[in-house]
């Protein structure tokens, strides 16, 4: 799929593509969304430009992510995908020829989404394409962190369960949520990190006046203060990990306790009904007439008296 923007006093306005003769020369924006062959040639016949493959932009190398070649400067970035259960980090890739933007990625992002809601309404200072990437940079500072919020917001309910003492039949989805929030603060990590990456690299490419820089340079400072918080999310994950499993070895310990009290508890009643249970012809107490409740109150108080003594030590 691809949309085409013109830029009007600020505001960004989309253009309808249906063929090749849509990409009008005005157009400063072009996102492509797994582009198909046929749209990918509509951009080759109207600006002879040639977009990378999402094969492309998904190498991790520095080389393959911040390059300069005929087709013009080359940067991918990665973007989260959030979800609760599955979030993933997409790349977009950037792509300047001359004053006009190419972004293109696999599928559509929240960050994309919301940059282009604010720049028709004029929310977003837009002069240039180079503008428009500095915009989509700052969406997507502003979307990570709404997400290290969700995270923070989650963790504290999960510090809630465990430190109020959880039954082990919670335990599980503790283990579980505590999983998923740190598998979403990794990737939000990894965005962060790979964004840092990219615009040092922007900014030492002097492509940028004086106020984009300046621009940029805040988006670089915002980002080191997410990194930052990712690591306090992954200090405090880590401390209820262990938190929750030390919970686990408790009440583990304590049913394994109560079955080693059960089992001191009948090893004496059990031994007396073994030695009533021989088969010798010389036991007085076989033919004894109280014999039968004998055995039985002596196998009670020897089961009693272990236990007794186990409350006295305090050890049940």
């Amino acid at each position: 799929m691809l949309m085409a923007f013109t830029l009007n006093k600020g505001l960004l306005e989309q253009v309808a593509i249906n063929a090749a003769t849509d990409l009008i020369p005005g157009v400063i924006w072009v996102d492509a969304i797994d582009p198909s062959e046929e749209e990918r040639g509509w951009l080759r016949e109207a600006y002879q430009q040639e977009l990378p493959t999402l094969e492309d932009i998904s190498e991790i190398e520095a080389t393959s992510r911040f390059y300069e070649n005929d087709d013009g400067l080359h940067i991918s970035s990665y973007f989260l995908n959030y979800a609760d259960e599955n979030s993933t980090n997409i790349s977009a890739a950037f792509v300047f020829n001359g004053e006009r933007l190419f972004t293109l990625r696999e599928e559509e992002l929240a960050a994309f989404r919301l940059f282009r809601l604010r720049a028709r309404k004029g929310l977003v200072s837009l002069t240039n394409s180079k503008s428009i990437m500095l915009g989509l940079f700052e969406t997507k500072v502003e979307n990570l962190a709404d997400i290290v919020e969700r995270i923070a917001a989650d963790l504290e309910k999960t510090s809630r369960q465990v430190l109020g003492n959880a039954e082990q039949d919670d335990m599980e989805s503790v283990l579980t949520a505590l999983a998923l929030q740190e598998d979403v603060n990794g990737k939000v990590r990894v965005s962060m990190v790979d964004l840092q990456r990219m615009l040092y690299l922007l900014l030492r490419s002097g492509i940028l006046n004086a106020e984009q820089s300046e621009r940029l340079r805040d988006i670089i400072r915002d980002s080191e203060s997410l990194i930052a918080s990712t690591s306090f999310l992954f200090d405090k994950i880590k401390f209820l990990l262990d938190t929750t499993l030390g919970f686990i070895n408790v009440n583990q310990n304590k049913i394994i306790k109560i079955f080693s009290v059960a089992s001191v508890a009948f090893l004496p009643p059990t031994m007396i009904a073994s030695i009533y249970g021989m088969n010798f012809d010389l036991m007085p107490e076989l033919h004894w007439q109280m014999g039968y409740g004998w055995a039985l109150v002596l196998m009670l108080a020897s089961a009693l008296a272990p236990y007794f003594w186990f409350k006295k030590k305090k050890w049940l």
